[in-house]
């Protein structure tokens, strides 16, 4: 498989973690977007950062995946929106099809759908619908863009919105600012889930190697993290916490292994859902 220039190899690194441990992520397709570079890169990974990448990865799809099963049947209309989808399954894992709108850089979106289409021509996936929005996040006229796609494609319908893997990477402002449509186009009762780090992030041993690797391999080198603890979460307009674990608890819920018991070995990451209230 041929990538185009501008999609870095490090935005598959999830997939060969998923696509390591199928068992646990239940992500049967994360393999299609591996490489033989993909793989270098993730033996780099492992060595130089952490050797546990490919059970916290499982656990972290494994959990969005799960609620995800559960909001469709609680209410089977749900609409599913998956900002910053980047290479996920979601839609072609559900047992239960639901409307499914990805958002992403618009190089992404196009790549991804192309994918797809061929993928499904060849019976390598199943034939499921992604709608995708090309958006950049931080860019003020596609947030009134996706706001205004949402509105209409959410009126009136239950949803589940997930950031994975982005919170961290945002501005603060821009953060809030995706709070702010979700919360203008979610019905009561819908949800959003999210993971995150906290501000002790910062001293632990993984993520100082997590940043060294990537400034290493990709110049990435950056200090400005979005890090937030529950607190913030609770300060959401709108939304009411129901749920937050961290990446030990999730092991312990769908595991039962203990690979993940000391916290200098891992990266300590967090899992919240947010509620829509009336």
């Amino acid at each position: 498989m041929e990538f185009e220039h501008h999609i870095s190899e490090s935005a598959f690194l999830v997939n060969e973690s998923r696509a390591r441990n199928v068992e646990l992520s239940r992500d049967r397709y994360a393999h299609l977007w591996v490489t033989d570079s993909t793989r270098r890169l993730w033996r780099d990974f492992s060595r130089e950062v952490y050797a546990l990448d490919a059970v916290e990865l499982a656990l972290r799809n494994r959990f969005f995946l799960e609620h995800l099963e559960k909001q469709i049947r609680r209410t089977p209309d749900t609409v599913f929106v998956n900002l910053g989808a980047g290479f996920t399954s979601y839609p072609f894992l559900v047992a239960t099809p639901c409307r499914c709108i990805e958002i992403d850089y618009e190089h992404v979106c196009l790549f991804k759908g192309k994918r797809i289409i061929e993928w499904q021509k060849e019976g390598v996936l199943p034939k499921r619908k992604v709608e995708f929005i090309p958006a950049d996040f931080r860019d003020r006229s596609d947030q009134k863009r996706v706001r205004h796609k949402l509105a209409g494609a959410l009126s009136g319908k239950p949803s589940m919105a997930t950031l994975e893997g982005i919170t961290y990477y945002l501005e603060r402002a821009t953060l809030c600012r995706l709070f702010e449509i979700l919360s203008d186009v979610q019905t009561p009762g819908s949800t959003i889930a999210l993971d995150f780090w906290t501000p002790d992030v910062v001293t632990n041993p993984v993520h100082i190697r997590f940043t060294e690797f990537f400034a290493k391999k990709f110049g990435h080198a950056r200090s400005d993290y979005n890090l937030f603890d529950v607190d913030f979460l609770r300060s959401v307009d709108g939304y009411e916490v129901i749920s937050v674990l961290g990446i030990q608890e999730l092991e312990k819920m769908y595991s039962g292994t203990n690979y993940l018991a000391d916290i200098d070995q891992i990266l300590p990451e967090h899992y919240a859902v947010l509620e829509r209230t009336g």
